[in-house]
């Protein structure tokens, strides 16, 4: 008898078997926005999990390439049958999608910036995830507010022209044509071609412009054919732009790059997907969780950038902030 309890006690000691992730990236994990949600995700998973990730690589590769990884993932699904999948950004999403929608596997996304429909998401009973959204009016609220000697401002919007940029602004416009917000004039530049991103932002005065929006640039390219740095293209905007510059996501706020904004955090992203995952793993359908928006903002200020513009920022505001530098 006392072997037998012995052996019950040891049986309940054991780990509970882990359950099997497989996270596909869009991007590459160098990419700042991926290394922010991935840290979230990983650190705050509650139960025991064997992870499998995969990166597209599709911010550096050529769509034929990255397609083509994103069939080898599809053949890792089929070969390794993961309890959960983890999609994350919009070409994962849309490359990959429909075809797990054959399987019974439960799916949490996350970084989607287009519309579930586009992707019939809304068909898929066995996904739930994270819709990523610039938070556009109270960033240009923000802008309004910091320069007040203008009344009747004009902005640009400057973003790469990727599968996530055109996702991202192209439900703000349709084919990207100006919009007002109140007297505020936004214009859309969305363009892949490093020459012309340096030339807009070089003519932004001349232009009539008091304020860019720098948003994405990590896929732009060099007259050679070869991909610019974006580390680079974004100290090259903080060395020439004529005027100040914002953006909409955390990680292009810096000494070296933009100067501020009201902000989408990556690791706060990636904890709202980690309660969906944990939720799945603690037994709950997909279909029962739904989707959640993103619209955790935060003030991100850079100390150069606001010294270089002399900007004023209200007390209540910087005292709320995230100061770098």
């Amino acid at each position: 008898m006392r072997i037998l309890a012995c052996l019950l006690l040891l049986w309940a000691s054991l780990p509970v078997s882990a359950a099997k992730l497989m996270f596909i990236h869009s991007y590459h994990e160098g990419y700042p926005w991926v290394q922010d949600y991935r840290r979230a995700i990983l650190g705050n998973i509650r139960e025991p999990t064997k992870m499998t990730e995969i990166y597209l690589d599709s911010k550096r590769l050529p769509r034929d390439v990255y397609v083509k990884h994103a069939d080898k993932a599809w053949k890792a699904i089929k070969r390794d049958k993961p309890d959960i999948i983890l999609l994350a950004d919009d070409n994962a999403i849309s490359l990959l999608s429909g075809r797990i929608a054959t399987t019974n596997i439960p799916v949490v996304f996350l970084g989607l910036n287009t519309n579930p429909r586009d992707h019939r998401l809304l068909a898929y009973r066995q996904f739930t995830g994270i819709l990523d959204r610039p938070l556009f009016k109270r960033s240009i609220l923000l802008v309004d507010s910091l320069i007040p000697t203008v009344e009747n401002k004009k902005l640009l919007i400057l973003s790469d022209n990727s599968t996530t940029s055109r996702a991202a602004f192209g439900h703000i416009s349709k084919d990207f044509k100006p919009i007002k917000i109140g007297k505020i004039t936004i214009d859309f530049t969305l363009t892949n071609s490093t020459t012309e991103w340096q030339q807009t932002v070089l003519n932004a005065k001349k232009a009539g412009y008091h304020g860019i929006f720098v948003a994405l640039y990590h896929t732009l390219m060099t007259p050679d054919g070869s991909y610019m740095d974006p580390n680079e293209l974004i100290a090259w905007i903080v060395n020439n732009a004529p005027v100040p510059h914002f953006g909409f996501w955390d990680f292009t706020i810096g000494k070296e790059a933009n100067t501020g904004g009201y902000v989408l955090n990556g690791y706060e992203h990636g904890l709202l997907a980690t309660k969906l995952i944990n939720r799945l793993l603690a037994g709950e359908k997909a279909a029962d969780l739904g989707y959640i928006v993103d619209s955790k903002g935060m003030f991100r200020f850079s100390r150069s950038g606001v010294a270089r513009w002399n900007l004023s920022i209200p007390k209540e505001m910087a005292d709320k902030a995230v100061w770098v530098d």
